[in-house]
Parts: structure tokens; sequence; C-alpha cells
């Protein structure tokens, strides 16, 4: 929370995370490289609204933390995935909650190194939505697709609606609206990925009445 308290409003969706409960989380102590990789699990309330930002998978330098014994700061290089804090790169990671005074957060120089990671949901998506032409493809946002499990279901995004709902499609090929503010948050809108374009022509307004219906 200290971290996330110091880093400026372009790191809203961590300053947001951090805020989420969740179901448990782990540490482990990395040796080659020195560090620390931390593991989360979350509900799928959660994963609907953080797991698709765009700008998700980033190295970030410039943090400094006060070392005790040596009384001076020192840099902490950070990984985010998805959004989320998982690698701290250290030395003596097993000590690095007794080494370092964290009220002592500085920023220096932030920077955000931004990079992807390879997406193993994209072929399966791909393969659901054959039956597509090309220019229909490219209304969707496949390079972003994940899988959520709902009630034991798998669905794969095809749209991010940009407030945490999207529209996804199953295995089979029926396309769905999924609303986590929703009482129904997971509803039937096309039979199959050909029928969506009936209601659907590349612009997200189009689908806000579905959203909510």
């Amino acid at each position: 929370m200290i971290l996330a308290d110091k880093l400026p409003s372009e790191f809203s969706s961590y300053k947001n995370i951090v805020k989420e409960p969740t179901s448990y989380y782990s540490i482990v102590f990395r040796q080659k490289p020195e560090g620390i990789t931390v593991m989360y699990s979350y509900s799928n309330d959660f994963q609907i609204k953080y797991k698709n930002e765009r700008e998700k998978h980033f190295n970030l330098s410039g943090v400094f933390i006060k070392h005790k014994n040596k009384n001076e700061y020192v840099e902490i290089p950070l990984t985010f995935v998805h959004g989320n804090l998982q690698h701290i790169i250290v030395e003596n990671p097993t000590k690095f909650y007794k080494d370092y005074d964290f009220n002592s957060i500085e920023l220096r120089n932030l920077k955000a190194d931004y990079f992807k990671i390879q997406n193993p949901d994209r072929k399966t998506t791909e393969k659901i939505l054959k039956s597509l032409s090309k220019a229909q493809m490219e209304l969707l946002e496949i390079d972003d697709t994940f899988e959520i499990e709902f009630d034991e279901k798998l669905y794969y995004t095809i749209l991010d609606m940009e407030d945490g709902n999207y529209i996804a499609v199953d295995k089979k090929g029926k396309v769905y609206r999924l609303n986590h503010d929703h009482e129904q948050m997971v509803k039937l809108i096309a039979e199959k990925p050909t029928d969506f374009f009936e209601i659907y022509n590349g612009q997200k307004s189009e689908l806000e009445n579905i959203m909510y219906e």
C-alpha cells in the first residue's frame, strides 16, 4: 500500500488493485536471479475488472528504499504483470523485510518499460471465430483476449467495453455480454459469431443498451 500511495496517477490500475481483497497470496524467494515473486488468487469479478489492462506488463525503475544497515538508498527494480506487482529484484531476498525501511520509499526518475507476454488464449479464440471474415475479425480485440471462468464454464473476451465489462464467446461460438455489476452477470446475445455482427459494426456505443439489459 505504501508504494501504491506514492505512485503517480498513471499507475491507477495498480493503485486500485491493491485495494481489492485476495483469496490468498504467496511469496517465493528466488536465488537465480535473486529476488521475490508474489503470487495471488482473486475472484472472477477481479479478473473481469483488471486482467485485460492494455498496458498491463511493465518493468519499473526509479523506486528507491533505504537499507537499514548500510544507511543508504538502494534502487529496487520491480516487474508488474496484469497491472499488479509480481517480481521484486533484490539481494538477499529472505531478509528483504528486515533489511529495508519501507516507510522510506522514494521515487526518482520513475520509468515504466512496457512489454508483451505471449497470449495463449488467442489461438483458442481465433479457432472459435473461424467463421468470421478478416474484416470482421479486425473489429474485435483478439490480441488482448483472455479466459474467464464463471460457474464452471469458460468464456473468451472479444471486446473490452472499457468499464470492467466485456463481450465474450464460449467454446461453441455463442456470444455473451459479461457485466460484473449486473444481477445476471452473463447473458447470451448471439447464437453464433456471425450473428453478433447484426448488432455490432465496430462502434462499441451500439452495445451500451445490451450491456445493461
